[in-house]
């Protein structure tokens, strides 16, 4: 019990209490009373609870999630739906896929693109002549090899129109003889555009076709044409270089045309894979080997696109 005084130690004990039990916040209005009662007057105004709005938790700020990259169903069957071609050099494979085959809409995206690009394009430089060569003058050129320069060069994709539609065309030589008809048939095509489209091309693509023209001597009959050549890792690495943890093509695909591939092959496994085709005559590994070249060319397409704009 608390002393009943009008001062002296058991007031002054009292206005103590009454404060640590501010401090603490431990004056409910109950208690409050009862110590009114005891001490005979009002407690002081500032023993008193201040009674505040509760505090609104604090809602953790959440990122915005990134945009998913659409997967891309692979395409199986690929070697069966192959015809064999000849030409004066033999004869070899020839798979053609609709570009909307393996890239849903694709078409009509490249049309509207374009036609949004091309009335304010500088015609006078690479990505300018792309534009103007497209659809119609275009080549897209994707190779395949046994591994790095003076290798045998069993794969040539390309992505052009062919009458109305734009086709994905892969000319592929079923064993190492069949490489020279797959030149023939490559020169053919070159002789119809003004314009060449690579990624990695001028360091790759183009010394590898040349070497291998050379090689079984075409040059002496049939030189290789003077193409405007657009190499679009040049100007990626200008304008994502700093944005992207590399420029490789897959690397753009996935970040920046937000595609993603399942049953792909990795490139480093494809030489190996196709001299096991070539020894045993499987064809699985190839399907996916010919499905990764398409899916190389559609995107090569889609960023040459991109960059030109």
């Amino acid at each position: 019990m608390l002393p009943e005084s009008d001062g002296g130690p058991g007031r002054l004990w009292f206005l103590i209490f009454a404060g640590k039990c501010r401090i603490y916040g431990m004056l409910d209005d109950s208690l409050r009373r009862r110590l009114e009662a005891l001490n005979r007057s009002a407690l002081p105004a500032e023993a008193q609870r201040t009674r505040t709005a509760p505090i609104a938790p604090q809602v953790p700020r959440v990122a915005r999630p990134k945009p998913v990259a659409r997967q891309q169903t692979a395409l199986h069957g690929l070697h069966a739906r192959g015809r064999v071609v000849e030409n004066a050099l033999g004869s070899h494979l020839l798979v053609e896929i609709p570009l909307s085959e393996v890239w849903a809409d694709g078409d009509e995206l490249l049309t509207a693109r374009h036609a949004q690009l091309v009335s304010a394009a500088d015609l006078a430089n690479e990505q300018g002549s792309f534009l103007g060569a497209f659809p119609s003058r275009f080549l897209a050129l994707d190779l395949e090899t046994c591994g790095l320069s003076g290798s045998a060069l069993f794969l040539v994709g390309l992505a052009r129109q062919v009458g109305e539609q734009l086709l994905v065309e892969l000319l592929f030589a079923r064993n190492y003889a069949e490489e020279p008809a797959v030149l023939g048939s490559l020169a053919d095509r070159l002789s119809e555009v003004d314009t060449l489209v690579t990624f990695n091309g001028k360091s790759f693509d183009w010394p590898m076709v040349s070497d291998r023209w050379h090689r079984y001597l075409l040059h002496r009959t049939r030189p290789l044409p003077e193409l405007v050549h657009y190499d679009v890792l040049h100007h990626a690495r200008r304008r994502w270089k700093a944005t992207l943890p590399d420029c490789k093509l897959q690397t753009i695909e996935r970040m920046i045309c937000r595609r993603s591939r399942t049953g792909d092959i990795p490139g480093h496994q494809i030489p190996a894979a196709y001299d096991h085709y070539v020894q045993t005559g499987h064809t699985g590994e190839m399907d996916q080997v010919l499905y990764h070249n398409g899916m190389d060319l559609v995107t090569l397409v889609d960023v040459a696109m991109r960059l030109a704009g």
